[in-house]
């Protein structure tokens, strides 16, 4: 045993000399798996963050929190007695939580919230705060307000002066605080925030911790028809998030494809540069069993250490992406705290399992059991690949089989390209120029050392040019959507129903049609939903665009008539002729879908019924506020100005087409920011892995060409030589790339899309940027061969 131990060990020992003398492949080969793992360990961090964010306590409990007990559906607060009431039941450990917002006198919001101070004064954080006079806040008080530090522009003046807040009725200005780490909310005690924010002795939510199932059942009793208990696991958060999320962590799935075929280029060099090293210690008398042994332990070791850089690097890359995805999952999926990024032993594994599981693949494939069956296993995986294409071409129901669809493409052409540009090559004809033969051969010789470079090339070019057009198609789609849904010259916001106002600016001869908002929330199928109306005639309707194509009539409402959303119909199996039920607490309203509409940048189900009968049924309603379509002959400043300064409304309520449609933009570019920039990583990991090809087939080329400039030939022919060669690889590689995009955004918008989000999106494509990527991939090839020319010219130098 201790002679196997030693002799493992001197394998191993030979192996890192290796790499010693061979820095640059073990910088490859570690580079590679950790970019991946980067990649997806960020995704996977946001996700599992987003899904247990209810976990960390806003009481500042200690304890991970397990239900809330929040205000029935429409409701912001419940009643403050109930907490009070679930005490006397017995119910301790529960912990009443007050948010609400202050506005200062320049304009600016400060969210507070209220809690038990004094678990905060028995908080480990506020505890290691004492120790540190610089953390510790001052003369700390029941009436302080506890701010974060990197908000001290809000409630500071650039004379140090505490900024005052607008109080309504009149209350005392509160004593801030400013200490690190407090986060988003600003922290003070719950009565002084029931003070400050008016609340009356009402709560936002009440948090619940080590409570039994008979206590649950308790609550449920106590609670009825005054609040909802939630599982904190089960948010309407989770079920509308899932698709957002689904789709990075198949976009970052495909980054950690990508930069396995730079580790996989690593490998094949190390192996390829070690074969004299490996036969070298048979004859020394190591057996090939722990010869295998000892690279089997090499390769685990870098695993790990791959793992734990990949971690770290997602865990960076997961903070600088946060807040874009907050503003997302805040926007558009209804999260209602804000993400923080920590980190997780967890995806360590899953990065290690990744490139464990990578590793045995690519080994595989260098087996020469697998290569003396090359050809048998191409023709099974091209007729695997293309039976799985037909059937899910036509029978692809879900997300999971629609991004099976996006594999399969890449597979087909994975399979395709290289066997096509091995055609091409050996294609026989007659040249009479040297040069052109040398090229010619070199070209067929070193095709296959240039295989993985250019899978990677065509996955990555590929992918980029099918999200691209994914987001042009979107982006074209949306404006248009919105160019025609955001048809009124100006949208007034208003948090309460003022029927004298409503009568008097419809009536104002500058006023073509005044149309308002109503908004109820609920659920349909215990699936998150909206109930609203803009009018009570189907003239208020005339800016929704139905997905039939005609205009909306007096039809679309008669005998209990709604129309519902697009995803209502894809997603949630929806038909004309069902009956939509929807509910709000305890209270039911049916309608009858007689239409469905295009609803962008919504994840749950949308219905539109007439304002009559919204209103009569008891729903807890928001009134969002006004949209007013002016005659032609009046201006959209004046009647602002009149707004204002006749009707006493507030400037910042007062939104004109222009700005609205800015707002709304801006909130939907926002849910590709991280798509973009993963794409970006994708693109950049493919050109690092085009980079390395090229440059160490070109050291390997050296000796080759330095015969060549003995020969005769020239730098400026060798040059030319190896540009010509290089780009037309590449250029090559760049064309069957671009179906390939093609077919991807194809899929990604007949498929995905519409499957998981729900939505119908028309192709459009950006020219411009496509032919951007080309260029570039072709420009760094370029440079990449000239490297090698430049250092044959150093050495003839040194030679002079």
């Amino acid at each position: 045993m201790a002679v196997l131990t030693n002799e493992i060990k001197v394998i191993l020992t030979t192996h890192l000399a290796f790499y010693r003398r061979h820095p640059w492949l073990m910088a490859l080969f570690i580079l590679g798996f950790s970019l991946g793992s980067a990649l997806l360990t960020a995704i996977s961090g946001l996700n599992q963050e987003a899904k247990t964010r209810y976990q960390h306590s806003s009481a500042l409990i200690n304890n991970p929190v397990s239900h809330l007990i929040k205000p029935l559906t429409g409701t912001q607060y419940i009643d403050g007695k109930l907490w009070i009431e679930l005490r006397q039941h017995g119910v301790l450990h529960a912990q009443p939580v007050l948010r609400g917002r202050l506005k200062t006198e320049e304009g600016k919001s400060l969210a507070i919230q209220g809690v038990d101070t004094l678990l905060w004064l028995n908080n480990t954080q506020y505890k290691q705060a004492n120790e540190n006079d610089n953390d510790k806040p001052k003369h700390f008080s029941l009436s302080a307000v506890l701010v974060d530090s990197q908000f001290s522009e809000r409630v500071y003046k650039k004379s140090g002066k505490q900024t005052q807040f607008v109080l309504h009725n009149r209350q005392h200005q509160p004593k801030i605080s400013l200490m690190d780490g407090i986060g988003l909310w600003a922290i003070t005690d719950i009565a002084h925030a029931d003070y400050l924010l008016d609340a009356k002795g009402q709560l936002s939510f009440i948090e619940l911790s080590h409570v039994t199932q008979a206590q649950l059942e308790l609550i449920k009793q106590l609670i009825a028809e005054k609040a909802q208990l939630v599982d904190a696991q089960q948010q309407s958060f989770d079920v509308l998030s899932q698709a957002f999320f689904f789709n990075l962590t198949a976009l970052a799935m495909l980054g950690y494809i990508v930069a396995a075929f730079l580790s996989f280029n690593a490998i094949k060099l190390s192996l390829s540069a070690r074969k004299k090293l490996l036969r070298q210690m048979q004859l020394l008398g190591c057996t090939k069993r722990n010869i295998q042994l000892s690279l089997s332990i090499e390769l685990v070791i870098v695993s790990l250490c791959t793992a734990l850089l990949g971690t770290l690097g997602g865990y960076f890359i997961a903070n600088g992406l946060v807040l874009d995805v907050n503003r997302t999952l805040i926007g558009l999926y209804q999260l209602d705290k804000a993400l923080v990024i920590h980190w997780q032993w967890s995806n360590v594994l899953l990065g290690f399992s990744l490139n464990i599981a990578a590793l045995a693949v690519i080994l595989l494939t260098q087996a020469k059991e697998v290569a003396n069956k090359g050809k048998i296993m191409f023709y099974a995986l091209l007729s695997c690949t293309s039976i799985g294409l037909i059937w899910l071409l036509n029978y692809a129901t879900n997300e999971y089989q629609a991004l099976l669809l996006c594999f399969t493409l890449l597979m087909l052409f994975i399979l395709l390209v290289p066997k096509a540009l091995s055609g091409l090559v050996s294609v026989p004809f007659t040249l009479n120029n040297p040069l052109t033969q040398w090229l010619h051969g070199d070209s067929r010789f070193h095709l296959k050392d240039l295989h993985i470079a250019i899978i990677a090339i065509l996955v990555a070019l590929g992918s980029a040019i099918g999200m691209q057009i994914m987001v042009k198609s979107f982006s074209t789609t949306l404006n248009a959507h919105l160019e025609k849904q955001l048809s009124a010259d100006i949208y007034l916001r208003a948090d309460k129903f003022d029927h004298t106002l409503r009568q008097t600016l419809k009536h104002l001869p500058e006023v073509k049609q005044l149309s308002i908002y109503l908004k109820s929330e609920g659920k349909v199928n215990k699936v998150p939903a909206k109930l609203s109306s803009f009018g009570d005639s189907f003239d208020h309707y005339q800016q929704i665009s139905l997905t039939s194509g005609l205009p909306i009539s007096s039809d679309n409402f008669f005998d209990k008539g709604c129309l519902a959303n697009e995803q209502s119909k894809i997603k949630f199996g929806f038909s004309l002729g069902d009956l939509a039920v929807f509910t709000q607490n305890s209270t039911a309203f049916t309608c009858r879908i007689t239409g469905f509409f295009y609803d962008y940048g919504n994840p749950s189900i949308s219905l539109l019924t007439l304002e009559s009968r919204q209103s009569a049924v008891m729903l807890n309603t928001e009134y969002v506020g006004y949209s007013i379509q002016l005659k032609t002959s009046a201006s959209v400043e004046v009647f602002s100005e009149r707004l204002i300064n006749e009707f006493n409304q507030d400037s910042t309520h007062i939104l004109p087409n222009k700005r609205f449609k800015l707002i709304a933009n801006a909130l939907f570019d926002d849910t590709f920011v991280v798509t973009k920039a993963l794409n970006g990583f994708i693109l950049a990991i493919a050109l690092l892995s085009l980079c390395t090809s090229l440059l160490s087939l070109s050291v390997n080329q050296l000796k080759q060409l330095i015969i060549l400039r003995n020969l005769g030939v020239t730098q400026q022919q060798l040059l030319t030589m190896k540009l010509l060669q290089t780009g037309s690889i590449v250029l090559f590689t760049a064309l069957f790339a671009i179906p390939l995009g093609f077919a991807l955004g194809f899929a990604l918008l007949k498929f995905v899309m519409p499957i998981a989000f729900g939505w119908t999106i028309h192709f459009s494509l950006d020219l411009t940027s496509l032919l951007l990527m080309c260029l570039t991939l072709v420009g760094v090839s370029v440079f990449c061969a000239y490297l090698p020319i430049r250092k044959l010219t150093n050495l003839e130098a040194k030679e002079l």
